[in-house]
Formats: C-alpha cells, structure tokens, sequence
C-alpha cells in the first residue's frame, strides 16, 4: 500500500498542470465573448434567476422566474458562456407550474444528470411548495409523479419554498416557511418518485417555531449524518428579527444535541439580521450569511456555529463577521466554500445603483487582501439594477454568480465569472470513495486505473463502494481528484 501511494502522488505530481490566472476577483475573459459576463432574456418580462448549478461536463444551468409567462424557467450554458441548444433544442425551458405566479428558488442536480426544482406556486387560492423535474435534455420528467410537477400545501395559510437539497439515498428536502396564523419554519421530504416521505415528521412535513413571532426559513443543508440544518431568520419582538438555525435528525424532529433545543437565535447586528444562505464546513462547522443592519444602513454578514450549535468565537469578532462593500447598503444572497477553507459570498452592494459584488474571507473570517479589492469586487452588468442571487465554484477555482440585471425596460438573468486563483491549500489523500477508509480494491483500484489512463466507467466498473461513500460515479471522482489532487483528466 506504502508503494501504491508513492506511485499515486509520482503520478500526481506528473499530472499535474499550473496555469497563469489572471488576478483574483478580475472577470474571467474566456467567458461570455471575452467580457466575463452573459445577459439573457428568457421571457418577455421580469426574468430573475435564482439558482445554480454546474454540471460534471462544466456546463452551467441556472434557474428561475419568468414573470411574463408566469413560470419557472431553466437555461443551461456551455463552460464559455454560451447557450446549450442541446438543452430544450434552444438553451431555455419556460414551464408554467402553478395556476398562476410562479416564483423560483432551488435547484439540485441528481447523480443521473435530472435536474430538480423548487420554489412557490399559487395552487387554486393557496401559494404551496411546488417541485419540479426535468430530463438532461430539458423535457419534464413525467416519471416524477406522474406529470413531472409537486404541489404540496405544509401550512394552513399558505407555503413558500426557498431552498432544496438532494440526500444520498435520492430523497428530496425541500424547506422554507409556512403560515399557521404566523410564519413558521417547515419542511417537506419526498421519495425519489416525487411522492411524499411519509417517515418524515407529520406525513412528510414539519412545523417549527422558533421565535415568538415569524419565522422565515431561507437555507438548507445536510450534514454526512443524515442531520438536517436549516437556517433563516426570527422575529423576537416587532422591531428586530435575528438569525436563527435549526438542526434536525434524519426522521425530521429537532435535534436536542445541537444547542439543547435544535435552535439557536443569534444576534448580529444592530438591529435586522436576515440569513440568506447556508454551508457546512468539512469539520462540520457551520456558516451563515447574510445581511445585517447596522447604523449606516444594510452590510453583508456571516456567523459560524460549532456542531454544538455554540458560536464559534475563533471566526471574526467572536463568532461573527460584518462588512461594507458598497458605499450603501449591501445584500448579501449566496455562499460557497472553496477547499482551501475561504469562504465565498456574493449579493448586490449599491454605488448609486445596485451591482454584483462578490466578497472573499480567509478561514478566520478576516478579508481575503489577495482577492480583488481588498476582499472584494463590484461589477456592474446591465445599465442598472444587478442582483446576484446564485453562486457556485468550478473546480479549477473560478467563481460563477449568476441573478437579473436591468435592461432598460425590465429584467433578463445574467451571469458573471470571476477568477478565483489557484486553491492554496488541497484535501487530497488516498480516500479517493470519500468513506473515510483506504482499501487496495476500491480506493488504491481506482487510483491505478486512473494512472493507466483510464476514464469513466471503466474506472468505477466492478468496484463495490461502501453504503457511506460519497464519490461512487466517475464525475465525482474525477472533481475530487482534479479540484482536490491537481490532477489533469480527460472528461
């Protein structure tokens, strides 16, 4: 084993390629006709895209609303910026969900390149949680319930869906919150075939409420346990609301071991603080960010949780981070982390009129200098009027964000890539499965085949990965030995 693993970093070291990057934070040239950015129109309307993805391949999928037509739209990229017409045969896929007003907000993508929706749809005179499922090429999948669509009304006065996760077993987490007089937290979970979980909570569903008045659950996580984390923000008392953060087990009751009660309420700011997005450290660490009021108005801030659900006072100024970006108010939307441990965050920050900003953290919660303008960069795209609503990280390092921009008479989704750099610091070791062990028939197996120059399923072909692996197909193997050992792999 000793002499397989010199042979698998000689091999590394041989496979490994370095390319000169442009600066951090500046706009990547080799997307979107040399500028760095892509304007869309989908509908005829108010188009704002809400979420992202990055397919195995580099290609990009972003989803949203399009008000003109009602309806959730998708629209998928190639890696420089252009649009699929494999995808829909035109690049966009407009499909109306609901009755009426169809507002998007979570996209995942399953191992078999489905692509999973989430958002809220008025169904009759109630808004539900509503789901759908698309086929790689864009069709709706009529395998997902029949008619490739979910309806699902969780409160008794109407349900909003803001976030969407995918368990390993292909289950689907949906949550948001959901109103019983006042706005609670809620969750659904469903089966893979689109029906509902009903091993989970109540039917399928659950009910929290955390503070004394409305709750508003904005993010999802999952932990490697099966425990669920759920962040958003709280109203205490009329005046403030604070970010909050509930922790469930697998079976959808609140885990006592995180903070005693499954909750905690933090406060960040001086007065509003509203959690937006959410991210789990490899440690098990847990950040939040979002956006604070303080006395010059609105700043982009973060908070990080130990697995106890205790502050964890090594981030920022014990336990919390708080920054302006913009000369007003900033909004603070997505979060990602890259493997060397800094922490990503993009929104809209306003100079005059609002832009993409995208800001860089160090482990510590202190700016990252070396990205962009001292931590930060601001990028207008359209005219006027830009929001970044989705974030996501390629393996090489570069950043995509992606929300609407003014076009003069309304909104189109826009996208922008950043340069990131190389990653300073890698997690590479020989768990190629990610099952935290090292056996010579699965992880050393793998490596060697990969040595001989071997790619896609004849790389995985006959292996038995453990129930707990979390790289069992060949495009998370070949991320992870790319992003994570600085190999160069043919697709």
């Amino acid at each position: 084993m000793v002499h397989l693993f010199s042979r698998f970093l000689a091999a590394i070291a041989l496979c490994a390629t370095f390319t000169t990057h442009a600066a951090p934070g500046d706009l990547d040239t080799a997307f979107g006709a040399g500028t760095g950015k892509v304007i869309t129109p989908m509908g005829s309307g108010f188009d704002s895209a809400a979420a992202l993805a990055l397919q195995s391949d580099g290609k990009i999928i972003v989803f949203g609303s399009c008000s003109s037509n009602s309806a959730f739209c998708v629209t998928r990229y190639l890696p420089n910026g252009t649009l699929d017409t494999s995808f829909n045969s035109t690049g966009k896929a407009i499909t109306p969900i609901g009755s009426h007003d169809d507002s998007a907000r979570a996209l995942a993508l399953q191992p078999d390149g489905k692509i999973v929706v989430a958002g809220t749809c008025l169904n009759g005179p109630v808004y539900n949680f509503c789901l759908a499922r698309y086929l790689p090429n864009g069709a709706l999948d009529t395998s997902f319930n029949g008619n490739g669509k979910i309806f699902t009304d969780v409160g008794s006065g109407g349900s909003f869906a803001h976030a969407l996760a995918l368990q390993p077993d292909g289950k689907i987490i949906v949550a948001g919150y959901c109103y019983n007089g006042t706005a609670d937290f809620c969750l659904a979970r469903y089966l893979s075939s689109g029906a509902p979980d009903t091993s989970f909570g109540n039917a399928g569903s659950v009910i929290t409420a955390i503070g004394s008045d409305t709750d508003f659950a904005e993010a999802l996580a999952l932990q490697p346990d099966g425990k669920i984390v759920v962040a958003g923000h709280c109203r205490s008392n009329i005046n403030t609301q604070d970010f909050c953060v509930a922790r469930y087990l697998p079976t959808g009751a609140l885990d006592a071991s995180f903070n005693t009660t499954g909750t905690v309420v933090t406060t960040v700011g001086s007065s509003d603080d509203l959690v937006h997005a959410i991210a789990l450290q490899p440690d098990g660490k847990i950040v939040v960010a979002g956006t604070c009021l303080v006395v010059s108005g609105y700043d982009f801030c973060l908070a990080r949780y130990l697995l106890s659900g205790a502050l964890d006072t090594s981030f920022g100024n014990a336990g919390s981070v708080i920054t302006a970006i913009g000369s007003d108010s900033d909004d603070a939307n997505v979060l990602a982390l890259q493997p060397d441990g800094k922490i990503v965050v993009a929104g809209a920050c306003y100079n005059g009129s609002a832009d993409f900003c995208v800001a860089r953290y160090l482990p510590s919660g202190a700016p990252d200098t070396s990205f962009g303008n001292a931590g930060s960069v601001i990028t207008a795209i359209g005219p006027d009027a830009d929001h970044a609503r989705a974030l996501t990280l390629q393996p090489d390092g570069k950043i995509v964000a992606a929300g609407h921009c003014w076009n003069g008479s309304n909104y189109d989704f826009c996208l922008a890539r950043y340069e990131g750099g190389p990653f300073d610091a890698r997690n590479c070791s020989m768990d190629v499965d990610g099952d935290n062990q090292t056996f010579a028939t699965t992880d050393g197996l793998i490596a060697a085949r990969v040595m001989l120059g071997l790619t896609g399923n004849a790389v995985i072909s006959g292996i038995t990965f453990a129930s707990h692996a979390t790289r069992t197909t060949w495009p998370a193997i070949r991320d992870y030995l790319v992003s994570q050992c600085g190999m160069s792999i043919v697709p």
